[in-house]
């Protein structure tokens, strides 16, 4: 069974195809193939029955390691290193490499890659992309799997330069609100009138949750009597939308954040709302410290938790109701929370603790950036003042 697909690249279409070819005889796997940069359909279609004609003859596509291709490669190495990761880290490696990784470099023989080559590649990506040096990463894995296999005698993505994007002070700016600001967003979030969503972003901003940890929380995660929440879980969001709890991202994110009195209050709001709603439509809940905090809805059961884009779609509401408000990431709420913290008086450790960071030298970086503003800030602001 194969499928031809035509897609698209910058410099024009291709062809590809994904085919079944049979079982190896030896490791009694499953082999298919995907191959990719092919002019047309029918030149695709001729390099699929050489390859069907190889493996029927050989039973086994077994060659010179070095003549294999990076595609080849990387199903290899695909194979030992998912063991034992989270399925969604899976799922999000298959991405790179489907949509950047494999379009680049899928059908180059391994031995061929050059570091020229892979610093062109580098340097596109980070025009284009955020992600660009986790591109790298993975794709320096495959090639040095490459190494471990004897089939290569260099890693040319090692050899190259990692490009520096340019992030003016407007950018650093942007990317969290300070103390008025939040207080601003608030105030513009109580004008929607959305229960769930003020208190949700309330729980961001002033405890410092990632957005899966807060959409993964159960009402027996808090405990109302000593002001604190339980970290231990958080929730993703498989490619055919259905939702994932798993375990936190390290396990320094395991962690119980102590809240402030108002975020108390209004958690306690919000569940006495949820109470009243099941009530009005005759629900009685014998078991709500198991229920999910931000829920679809109150009605039904199943599919309770949040969809994925829940508060982007917020933040995009706000926007179109307060077009002139800035508009921040909905990550960046954590970077918000440490920077305020910071300007209260928190340490490092405390701050990294209290984040769930793995080590200090995150949080750190966080608080160069804030601090770095905030001192060329405050040097403008003195010299107006002076004004000699």
């Amino acid at each position: 069974m194969a499928t031809f697909k035509q897609y698209e690249k910058k410099d024009g279409k291709y062809w590809m195809f994904k085919a079944y070819l049979g079982v190896n005889p030896i490791t009694g796997q499953r082999i298919n193939v995907t191959k990719r940069n092919f002019s047309t359909k029918k030149e695709a279609q001729l390099a699929l029955s050489r390859m069907q004609v190889d493996f029927d003859k050989n039973k086994t596509l077994d060659r010179d390691a070095s003549s294999m291709n990076f595609e080849e490669l990387y199903h290899l190495w695909f194979e030992q290193h998912k063991k034992g990761i989270k399925e969604t880290t899976e799922q999000r490696i298959r991405i790179h490499f489907d949509n950047h990784i494999l379009p680049v470099f899928g059908n180059l023989i391994i031995s061929k890659i050059t570091p020229i080559y892979c610093q062109k590649a580098l340097n596109e990506w980070a025009d284009e992309l955020s992600t660009y040096k986790q591109l790298r990463i993975y794709t320096k894995m495959v090639l040095g799997y490459g190494l471990l296999l004897g089939a290569l005698t260099d890693n040319a993505m090692e050899r190259t330069i990692i490009p520096k994007r340019n992030t003016n002070k407007r950018e650093i700016a942007d990317s969290y609100y300070t103390k008025e600001e939040l207080k601003q967003f608030f105030e513009r979030l109580a004008q929607l009138n959305d229960k769930r969503a003020y208190t949700f972003f309330r729980v961001l901003a002033f405890a410092g949750l990632r957005k899966g940890e807060a959409q993964a929380l159960l009402w027996k995660d808090i405990d109302f009597s000593n002001k604190s929440i339980t970290i231990n879980k958080t929730l993703a969001e498989m490619q055919n939308g259905e939702p994932l709890v798993q375990d936190t991202k390290t396990q320094s994110s395991n962690r119980v954040v102590t809240i402030d009195d108002r975020t108390v209050e209004i958690l306690k709001d919000w569940r006495n709302h949820i109470i009243q709603e099941k009530l009005k439509l005759g629900i009685r809940d014998d078991n709500f410290s198991e229920t999910v905090v931000f829920r679809n809805s109150v009605l039904y059961r199943d599919r309770q938790y949040l969809y994925k884009n829940y508060a982007n779609d917020v933040m995009a509401r706000i926007h179109r109701h307060f077009p002139e408000f800035k508009i921040i990431k909905v990550h960046d709420f954590r970077k918000t929370n440490a920077s305020l913290l910071f300007e209260s008086g928190a340490t490092i450790k405390d701050v990294s603790q209290r984040l769930g960071h793995k080590s200090t030298k995150v949080t750190m970086d966080i608080y160069i950036k804030v601090t770095q503003s905030k001192q060329d800030e405050t040097a403008e602001k003195f010299a107006q003042y002076m004004a000699f």
